[in-house]
């Protein structure tokens, strides 16, 4: 199904590494931070630290993807943090990232210098799990919040391909740049998504995000 990694985060708290459940040996590296109890078993604790994922050739996609996850945040208004990025000085018309601007989710798949962010129509919620995607499928990037199409925005051609690590949880470790809260279960495919997939994705969980918000996974201040 054009699944490239899955991070589900899912180890022991104390481990310092998390597996690629899509199999393809894409694990990352914990950097100064830590697992806590999560939307599903554990998830990734964002509080400055980040993993790393070290750069590798399935990485670099070129004519679609698809990025999904699933984040918890008591901290409203967020202004450039990042969940998951690919974008860095450097190579700032390549790669992909999915975080928050304004407070709003944002996804970015450059084609010049920092260009193309699109941002959701509706803030990113606090106190509860929120389900998040952003696809392109070579002509249009789409983001969705909760199963829901949040905003559309053209941008014809193929993504520009680099050779940077993949960073979870923040812009890079220790970075200003980085998401304060949970994430989990984050997903990056080789195809966009369509609707109705992405709606499917987010009813599966989303009995375990009401039960884990209710009692499990406190999100940081």
């Amino acid at each position: 199904d054009g699944l490239v990694g899955w991070w589900a985060f899912d180890e022991e708290t104390n481990s310092p590494v998390t597996f690629d459940y899509a199999g393809h040996r894409l694990g990352g590296q914990l950097r100064d931070t830590m697992l806590a109890p999560g939307l599903d078993g554990n998830a990734l604790l964002c509080q400055g630290g980040s993993v790393v994922v070290g750069n590798h050739p399935m990485l670099s996609l070129t004519q679609s993807l698809s990025i999904e996850c699933w984040a918890k945040t008591e901290v409203a208004g967020q202004d450039n943090k990042w969940l998951v990025n690919r974008v860095f000085g450097g190579g700032e018309s390549t790669g992909y990232r999915l975080g928050l601007l304004q407070g709003k989710p944002c996804f970015e798949v450059p084609l010049t210098p920092w260009s193309h962010h699109l941002s959701a129509r509706s803030t990113l919620p606090t106190g509860r799990w929120v389900h998040l995607a952003g696809t392109f499928d070579g002509q249009t990037m789409r983001i969705y919040m909760d199963g829901e199409e949040q905003g559309s925005m053209s941008r014809p051609g193929p993504i520009k391909s680099n050779q940077f690590p993949l960073c979870l949880g923040s812009y890079e470790v220790k970075h200003a740049a980085h998401f304060r809260g949970l994430l989990d279960e984050v997903k990056l495919y080789s195809r966009a998504l369509p609707p109705a997939e992405i709606r499917t994705h987010h009813r599966q969980f989303s009995e375990s995000a009401r039960s884990a918000s209710s009692g499990r996974g406190t999100a940081p201040q």
